[in-house]
This record gives structure tokens, sequence and C-alpha cells, in this order.
């Protein structure tokens, strides 16, 4: 694929649409020239990696025959040790003092991750929280909102009482900034105050819609960890870089997949004995430079039509596919940890990959979440009696983890690198898979009995303040009776419109509609169907080994130990619950008396409604 050194720039540098500034300008949406790339690193590599493939392999360890292992393993797979270390991992040690900048801030994740932090360590520095604003004063206003006065701020605002907001002030710094502008859209002065006084960055910021246009998922998933890493390299102490992926960056992998971190280059479609009849994917090369190149050329002359982004959406999901990924949103953060690996040089790299985050287990109360998760308008619809089944393997697995557990996890990974870095040793790419495939899954079949039972203890009520009484979820294991249940039930609810209407004939536009809505579901249903039908299990030995080296002390106060998860209890009595609380805030708990009847609350709709907001 030509250097084997990633060069954004260049691939950049093609004509850009209007607003984007010169390489090495404070603000526009360009790239500086990385002048470290070559860096050389202390094994005698270069920073940039080389682009030569994936090196697959089997580990040792007992393992379920049936299951290949994608990954080369340094060695056989050890059990944790047992016990717990006395001294641990020096978690709140660590974290003392600590300086930190977090990109995403206002998000889902980024925000458990500042509360726990604050609430376990109040002697922790400073933490400049990333925010997109037009100036400093919309920043401060979104972090006051969005984090500050949250209610997953409760029990920090009950220990701090009226000193809370002055406690902040001495800890959280808005800072207006944008993960697509050079020096991530810090005005220099800032700027030059981070890069002397930041010890660890956490980059949250991403964009996690599956089918996004490519040109914007790949400017923020991609290109964006390429600026974030070119503005790490002016760090004067900076001790760890600290990515939060996905697990599902693995893409179309099948059975256990290591904790193996990218390398430029590597494409998932070249590691399958199967490709398509063309061999598409097995002569595919995968170069970055080309794929930033594409994407960015294709919006040259564009217009703000409708269609022209759709075209761009089609592109990113057939580039993914292409390579061996599921969708763009995978895609590209694949591409962003390779990006990062090749840029890394002697910077200590953690990159975190959680599965599907959901609702906190305990931590700082059970069941705090905000936004549509993966499952959760299913779950809501399901309740509400709009929706009675889905597409998904019963007898697969949904592979789940509370959001407290991922913080947890990723503060001890800081620790234990971040340690080690600053003695010398600690550098390198490391790897953490946050998942319960492997240990503790969470299969489809049992999830829908789980949502039965909690909905039949725990119905809804309709607008009369009776229960909704919900049937048994049905699941589709193919995109054919999928379909043909979409469009049965947009059929019987159309009917049900048209009888509520004393025999009136339904206009042209409603019945257009409708249809509209059924081909948007079987579309979002061929989204979903590589998560429903996910063959691939994450496993988790760097995570297990993690715990084993926590003291008791940490075990207690940073637990992450996805064992002993009780999915039952979880998804009946926390999930559901805080879906209610803290999503619905009240809203639907009396659903509609003619919702029922009418074709916009069929499942082909609420399931379109679904596709704009469900991320990973």
């Amino acid at each position: 694929m030509g250097s084997s050194c990633v060069n954004l720039s260049r691939a950049l540098a093609a004509p850009r649409r209007p607003g984007f500034a010169v390489a090495g300008r404070d603000h526009g949406r360009s790239v500086v020239a990385l002048s470290s790339s070559s860096r050389r690193r202390a094994d005698g590599g270069v920073s940039c990696g080389i682009a030569n493939g994936y090196l697959g392999g089997l580990s040792g360890g007992s393992r379920p025959p049936s299951l290949p292992v994608h990954g080369k393993s340094s060695g056989p797979r050890s059990a944790p040790a047992p016990g717990d270390h006395a001294d641990g991992l020096g978690i709140g040690e660590f974290l003392g003092g600590k300086n930190f900048l977090i990109t995403g801030g206002t998000g889902f994740l980024a925000k458990v991750l500042i509360e726990k932090i604050l609430r376990t360590n109040p002697d922790v520095g400073k933490i400049y929280v990333l925010i997109k604003a037009k100036d400093s004063e919309a920043a401060l206003q979104r972090l006051q909102n969005e984090v500050v006065d949250t209610e997953l701020f409760k029990r920090l605002q009950e220990t701090h009482g009226k000193d809370y907001h002055g406690f902040i002030e001495t800890k959280l710094v808005p800072v207006v900034g944008d993960v697509r502008e050079t020096n991530i859209g810090i005005a220099p002065e800032l700027a030059d105050e981070i890069s002397e006084r930041v010890d660890i960055i956490v980059n949250s910021a991403a964009n996690t819609t599956f089918d996004e246009r490519y040109d914007v998922a790949m400017d923020i998933n991609t290109v964006g960890p390429f600026r974030i890493m070119s503005f790490a390299h002016r760090f004067r102490r900076l001790k760890l870089f600290l990515q939060v992926s996905t697990a599902y960056v693995n893409g179309q992998r099948q059975g256990v997949v290591l904790e193996k971190p990218f390398r430029l280059g590597d494409t998932i479609g070249k590691e399958s004995s199967s490709s398509d009849s063309s061999g598409q994917k097995k002569n595919a090369v995968l170069d970055i430079e080309a794929e930033i190149k594409l994407a960015f050329d294709s919006r040259r002359h564009a217009d703000d039509s409708a269609s022209f982004s759709q075209e761009m959406k089609d592109l990113g999901l057939e580039r993914a596919k292409v390579h061996g990924w599921q969708d763009t949103y995978v895609f590209t953060k694949a591409m962003g940890e390779m990006v990062i690996n090749s840029m890394r040089g002697e910077i200590p790299v953690v990159t975190i990959r959680p599965s599907v985050i959901e609702s906190t287990w305990r931590d700082p109360f059970p069941g705090w979440m905000e936004g549509n998760r993966m499952m959760d308008p299913v779950v809501l619809y399901y309740g509400k009696g709009q929706l009675s089944g889905f597409l998904a393997d019963p007898d697969g697995v949904l592979d789940v983890v509370p959001a407290d557990m991922v913080v947890n996890a990723t503060l001890a990974s800081m620790a234990k690198h971040g340690r080690a870095a600053a003695t010398g040793s600690g550098g390198g790419m490391h790897v953490y898979h946050v998942a319960s495939s492997t240990v503790n899954p969470l299969v489809f079949g049992d999830l829908s009995r789980f949502l039965f039972q909690h909905f039949t203890r725990n119905p809804y009520s309709d607008a009369a303040g009776q229960p909704i009484a919900v049937p048994p979820m049905r699941l589709f294991d193919t995109m054919e009776q999928f379909a043909s249940y979409v469009e049965a039930d947009a059929l019987l609810r159309t009917a049900r419109a048209g009888a509520a209407s004393a025999g009136e004939r339904l206009s042209q536009r409603f019945q257009e509609l409708c249809a509209k809505s059924i081909e948007q579901t079987i579309h979002l249903g061929s989204i979903y169907q590589p998560y429903t039908f996910y063959t691939g299990r994450f496993d988790n030995g760097n995570t297990e080994r993690l715990i084993a080296e926590m003291s008791a002390e940490e075990k207690a106060a940073f637990h992450f130990d996805v064992r002993s998860i009780d999915w039952t209890d979880y998804i009946t009595n926390v999930h559901i619950p805080g879906l209610r609380k803290h999503v619905m805030k009240g809203r639907g708990v009396t659903a509609s008396a003619s919702a029922s009847a009418s074709p916009s609350s069929s499942s082909a709709a609420v399931l379109a409604s679904v596709g704009a907001t469900t991320t990973v």
C-alpha cells in the first residue's frame, strides 16, 4: 500500500470544502503534518507500524473446540491468579493529583467516568473536558446542564452539599474544541497549558451510528484519533493515551476473538477462509489514506440533498463490507485504532473495547443510563405492545456489559499502565475487552423471556388505565421470516385504522408512508443482523488478569467482574426499571389507547424510528 507509515496529512491535502483551513492553523478542519510519524521505538521498530496484514493464530489454554481463535497469542492463556494482591494496582494512589483531557466528555460513558473519578478520588487534579460549543460560555453551559447538574452526579452532590459547585469549579475545566479540527480545535494558549499539564488523555469521542455517512464517520472515528495523537506528541508529562473503542471493531471474525491490537493495513476480509464469488474480500488491500481520500473527495462537490447523503451512507457500508466489517461505525473505529498504533511512538496506549454498554449495575446507583442504547428501544416498544418480534438468533448471544464496569476496568487499566510508564516500563499497545460473551453469556432466547416476565408483572397502562398485555416475544432467525412479520403487522394495523375511521378509505399518502416504513424496517433489520447473529465471542483474558492483580479493597470499589452479573436480576430489576425512570422519565408509562390501532405504531414504524438513535 505504498509507504508503511500513515500520512493522513497527504490524504487530506485534496481540495477541501469551504471552511477547511490549511495545515498548521489553530482552527479549521485540517490536520498537521506529523513530524514524529517515523520516530523510533524502544524496541527498534518505527512508530508507524507495517501494513503487512493480520497474523492469525491459535493460543493455548482450555477453549471450546468448536470456536476458532482469532489473533496471535504470545503464549498459553493462564487462569487469573487466585486470591487478592495485597497492594493491588494502586488505583487511588495513581489518580491522585493527575490531570486529564477527556474528549466526548458530555457523552454517556465519559460522564460515568468523570463522576467516578471525582467521587472516589477527590484529590484528582484538573479534568479538561472537551466540548463542542461556539464559545467558552456555551461550553460552560453545556458542562453545567449535561454533566454537573444531572441525576448521575447526585451522590457527589450529597457528599459535598452546598460546596458542590465550588468543588466542581476546582476540578472540571470546560474546553471549547472539536476532534474534527487541528489541535482538536483548542485555542492556542489553552492548548499550551493542556500540553504542559495533562498526564492522561482519554479519547471517548465517536460517531456511533451504524450506517453514518462515510465522510462524517471517517472525520470523527478515524481522522479524529490522528488529530488527537498528533496533539498528544506535544505533551511534556503524558503517561497514557487511552482510547475508548468497541469490541465490535473485530468485525466479522468468528469464534474466540483475542485482545490484540490492529496494525496499519489489517483487513478482516483476508482472514476468512470464505470470500464472495468475485474474491473481492480476499484480494482487498486496506489503504487508510486511500479510504480517507475516497470519503472526503466524494463530498467535494456535494449538495445537502437526501439522495447524496444516502449515497455517502451506502458508500460507507460498501467499503466496510469489502474489508470484512459489518458497518461504517465499526470499520472507521477499527481504522482509528490502526492510526493510533501507527503513530504512538513511545506513548503508552491502552485501548478499551467494551461490547454493548448498558445501564449501570450498581455505581453510582443501579440502572442509570442516558439515551437509547442498542437493545433499549426494542425493549420499550415491546412493553408498550407496539412490537412483539425481532430479528435475532434465539440461541445467539447479546454481549452486554454495564457502564460502571466499563469505567472501573478503564480506571484499573489506567493505573496499571500509567504507573508502569512512570517507571519507564509501560510502553506498548494494550487491549482490553470488557465483555461478557465468553464467561457469562446473555442468550437472546433468555432475554426475550426476561422481557416477557418483567412486563407481565409490571405492565404499562393504556389511556384508560388498563394494563397492556404483552405476548411472548417472537425471535425470527431469517430475514425472510422477519420481513413477512413486519409486512403482516403493518397491514393488520392499517386495516384496524381503516375500521376505526368508520370505513373511510385511507389516503394514498398514508399507504405510501406505511410502505416506506416497511422498507426502512427491513433495511434496519439488515443493519442489526450482524449483531443479533454475531458468532464471535470476545476473549477477556487480559481483563481477567487485570482483576487478579487488584487488592480486595480495589475489587470492592472498582468492581468489573462480569461473571458476577445475574442476568435475570439485572435485566428485570435493574436495567428495565432504569430505562423507564431515566430514559422515559415517565413518558409512555401510559400508552395511548389509539396507538395500537395506528399504522404509525406498527412494528415497521417503531423500528424505523429506532435506527437513527441506536448505538453500541
